[in-house]
């Protein structure tokens, strides 16, 4: 457990830190290309980025899948297993970059059509276009499998260090590029570079820590039928998700207009990035977590799972609190009165956010048990549901409508039926206490959240300031009341040392 704890610590803070460099070398980016050679790049740099995104579905799954097939063997100190798994993912990973590769130069013909209007005059946009696939091909082709390698082996931070000093060479090289030079190609080009870099830095650290995992031998055809078998899980869990997201924005442009699809992406890209930061917790964890699934036994797992739950339930509390209570006052000094979206949008934003929170819980288990097969239907039937319901209440209901739609299609198909499949196929036991328990909790949260929004009603300054203050409020109110309500839980205590452990040093 210490060693676990201590290496999630580590995965959590290097996450942290290159999730911050990404964001504020991305806006400097994008700041210095709008500035430097104007808009319609940023344009294109979108466009390609996002053809080449859904070529990327051909990977989906294999990494999840091997990973967690080298769970056990490396828990057990089955080397060789290990290093037959990492062989088979380098192959399937050269397939998938020749795959991408190929479909990707088939598509070059039909770049111009999904282009309206004109284009920069000094930029070709095939030669730009096939610059971009390259970028998204050349991991496949060189190290990305040893980045799922230092991932089993709960090593995380140590690819999100190559990372981050990657891009931190990389973007300056990019800004002497546009500064210096003015010239877009160069900027890509050195793109290029940098995803190299990261792959020939992390494989160098893979060999340099974990010399005894290399790419040799065979696995047999049972673990292979097994691992294709989650595959197929897993792939229509993705794009089931990938789908699942678009949808809101695609009813709300066709029901209500293109200013209304706005409104509502600027609450979403609030909720969506304090969800980022949460579920870096979750993926900072789930290597330990699939080291005591495959060491552990189901008993102690599923009291590790009890605590998850606690604790994601009080993270999720905290944060809805913040977005129900700041949002409105945030985006009148940030966009205006007139792109507020009503107070009850905000809240079933909020409850929607608590209950896709509270999942990571329960999910930590469904990647450690390798129960994608098993949640296929359940994706399936999510995204269908969302879909009929979006139209329906979007038509009757409008924007409300259509947030409502999502918030019961992530709580019916998400919370409830999910975790009754991972309880049932892994703990084999029934969901009911578990899902009574939260229960309790989102009554706890809505208390707490109700009376910290009454609190920061008591601050009438408005602006920057009443925002500072109101945020101050918020925090303080809903831990102070965290605090009163569980500090005699042995949820709260276990917490709280594992809290210790995790801030002081190993």
């Amino acid at each position: 457990m210490q060693s676990r704890i201590y290496n999630t610590k580590r995965n959590i803070v290097a996450s942290y830190i290159l999730m911050v460099v990404q964001i504020l070398f991305s806006f400097i980016s994008r700041t210095a290309i709008v500035y430097t050679l104007g808009a319609d790049y940023l344009g294109l740099s979108s466009l390609f980025t996002s053809i080449l995104q859904v070529l990327n579905i051909a990977e989906s799954g294999f990494s999840s899948s091997v990973i967690y097939f080298m769970y056990k063997p490396i828990a057990s100190g089955d080397t060789r297993q290990v290093c037959a798994l990492l062989n088979y993912l380098r192959k399937v990973y050269r397939l998938v970059g020749f795959v991408i590769l190929c479909v990707g130069i088939l598509v070059t013909p039909f770049i111009e059509y999904l282009i309206k209007g004109d284009v920069p005059n000094d930029i070709n946009i095939y030669v730009l276009y096939l610059l971009y696939l390259v970028n998204t091909s050349i991991s496949y082709f060189l190290y990305a499998y040893k980045t799922s390698l230092l991932t089993a082996i709960q090593r995380l931070d140590l690819t999100k260090v190559a990372n981050t000093i990657t891009i931190v060479i990389q973007y300056g090289l990019q800004l002497i590029a546009l500064f210096v030079f003015h010239n877009y190609y160069m900027f890509v080009v050195v793109m290029i570079l940098g995803t190299g870099c990261v792959n020939v830095f992390t494989a160098y650290i893979s060999k340099k820590k974990y010399p005894e995992y290399r790419c040799e031998g065979e696995i047999n055809s049972v673990a292979k039928k097994d691992i294709l078998k989650k595959v197929k899980g897993l792939l229509i869990c993705n794009i089931s998700g990938v789908t699942y997201n678009t949808f809101d924005s695609i009813i709300i442009s066709a029901y209500i207009g293109l200013s209304s699809v706005a409104i509502y992406n600027n609450y979403f890209v609030i909720v969506s990035t304090v969800s980022s930061f949460i579920a870096i917790i979750r993926a900072s964890m789930q290597a330990s977590v699939g080291n005591s699934v495959a060491s552990e036994t189901l008993e102690k797992n599923y009291n590790d799972l009890k605590l998850w739950q606690f604790l994601f339930s009080l993270i999720a509390t905290i944060f809805a609190s913040c977005l129900i209570c700041l949002c409105q006052p945030f985006m009148k000094v940030w966009m205006g009165e007139d792109m507020l979206l009503p107070f009850c949008d905000v809240v079933l934003l909020g409850m929607w956010f608590i209950s896709g929170t509270v999942q990571h819980a329960f999910y930590l288990y469904l990647s450690a048990a390798g129960l994608w097969h098993e949640l296929k239907w359940v994706y399936i039937s999510s995204t269908f549901f969302n879909l009929i319901l979006n139209i329906f209440l979007g038509k009757v209901m409008g924007m409300t409508g259509i947030i409502l739609a999502s918030l019961l299609a992530g709580i019916i198909f998400g919370l409830i039926w999910q975790c009754t499949i991972i309880l049932k196929h892994y703990f084999k036991i029934s969901s009911r206490d578990y899902l009574r328990q939260q229960g309790k909790y989102f009554s706890v949260a809505a208390f707490i959240v109700i009376t910290a929004y009454a609190s920061c009603g008591l601050i009438v300054a408005g602006g920057i300031e009443g925002l500072i203050l109101k945020t101050i409020m918020c925090v303080v109110v809903s831990t102070l009341l965290i605090i009163l309500i569980y500090h005699r839980s042995p949820h709260f205590t276990r917490s709280k040392q594992i809290f210790l452990k995790v801030i002081h040093k190993h």
